[in-house]
């Protein structure tokens, strides 16, 4: 079955580009500012989800408040100034984008991560011109899986939700994309756990997204 879609609206952690590796850094810088131990890299990796603030809770489990606090602009300017240096786009990325450019649909990225930081990996890997919309978590007040960040793109490029597509790795894509009433993908290469993907009932699952090919006319 083949899906017919004007706009297409992307994740980005763990779909478009492997931001792990210098958010693990970041997350590690962190933790030796305040002279704790380090975390293995795999394992903050696996934890991440939801934005800086969920990561770093969930990194500094059962630590106070006020550490968390004070944590978090320390990770976030860290993560801001070493965005780049260890994150790849994910194989397939740039001709998928090419497809769909060249076919006419319109592309934009929902995401937790700032869009400052967004734009500015876009911008290096080369692949920033295939986006009309970026919406990340200052841009709504509610984050996923409220629809809002869906809804605010559609609005902009006058898409209607049955003619859109959300493409993400968590289930909360997934059903942020169900809440606003898109198609959803889910792909398994990314940062959620593939059982996870499969239980959420996306109307597409792929391995890589190269395979989104087949599914999008």
């Amino acid at each position: 079955m083949k899906y017919a879609v004007d706009t297409i609206i992307f994740d980005f952690d763990g779909v478009l580009v492997d931001t792990g590796p210098d958010i693990a850094n970041a997350v590690n810088f962190t933790l030796r500012s305040f002279g704790l131990a380090e975390l293995p890299k795999a394992t903050i990796i696996g934890r991440i989800g939801g934005g800086a603030e969920v990561l770093m809770r969930r990194c500094l489990a059962e630590r106070s408040e006020e550490l968390i606090h004070k944590a978090l602009p320390i990770f976030n300017q860290r993560y801001k100034e070493y965005s780049c240096v260890d994150t790849r786009m994910y194989s397939g990325v740039k001709k998928v984008l090419e497809h769909f450019k060249a076919a006419g649909k319109r592309m934009a990225i929902a995401t937790q991560k700032k869009e400052m930081i967004t734009r500015t990996i876009l911008d290096i890997k080369g692949i920033a011109p295939y986006f009309e919309v970026i919406v990340g978590p200052e841009s709504v007040t509610h984050p996923k899986p409220h629809p809002e960040c869906i809804q605010l793109i559609l609005n902009k490029l006058g898409t209607h939700s049955t003619r859109a597509i959300m493409v993400g790795d968590m289930v909360s894509d997934i059903q942020t994309g169900k809440a606003a009433g898109t198609l959803t993908c889910g792909v398994l290469y990314g940062y959620g756990l593939e059982n996870d993907i499969r239980n959420a009932q996306a109307d597409i699952v792929l391995d890589n997204l190269a395979q989104m090919l087949d599914w999008i006319i």
